[in-house]
């Protein structure tokens, strides 16, 4: 069973079938390559199962991902589909840490994302910013003067707990 016949199988459903996307993307090793094929075929929610499946795959460092696969996710931060939306910025929270120098484009759509009505929408930029900003390349930028207005502004306390948090890290970090 390739990745198309398992994302299309209506027999699985939900945990199963991100599992299955899981075990088939571990135990192959699959390139972005094989995963843009896929998704170019399937409708956005049967994407964002693919998009979930990495961001567990990230969040539990299940195994390490390369760098087309943060690009891949960074596609998706400003797409219409709110999970598609929550599951790339997930992933490139997960992955930020491995790859500083190439979150420039994942940022300028994350900051839009803080203003989106949605407050998962706001929660999942929220936390991939907070791994960002503590990076040594971000702690000192203009990026954190730009986290604390949009956590001042942000009414949300689970959402402006997440920058709060990391906000806090960072003048600790510099004493």
């Amino acid at each position: 069973m390739n990745l198309y016949d398992i994302i299309t199988d209506k027999n699985l459903k939900g945990v199963n079938k991100r599992t299955k996307v899981i075990e088939y993307i571990v135990s192959n090793n699959v390139k972005i390559d094989e995963i843009e094929s896929v998704c170019s075929k399937i409708n956005i929610k049967q994407t964002a199962v693919i998009l979930e499946a990495i961001e567990e795959i990230t969040n539990k460092n299940i195994m390490e991902l390369d760098i087309e696969y943060l690009h891949f996710a960074e596609r998706y931060i400003i797409s219409e589909n709110n999970s598609c939306i929550r599951e790339s910025s997930r992933i490139i929270g997960n992955m930020a840490k491995y790859y500083p120098d190439e979150l420039d484009n994942a940022i300028k759509y994350l900051l839009i994302n803080t203003e989106n009505e949605g407050k998962v929408i706001r929660w999942s930029s929220a936390y991939a910013l907070s791994n960002i900003i503590v990076l040594d390349r971000f702690s000192t930028s203009e990026i954190v003067e730009k986290i604390y207005g949009i956590a001042e502004k942000e009414e949300d306390s689970g959402v402006k707990n997440r920058y709060l948090k990391a906000l806090k890290k960072i003048s600790k970090d510099r004493k």
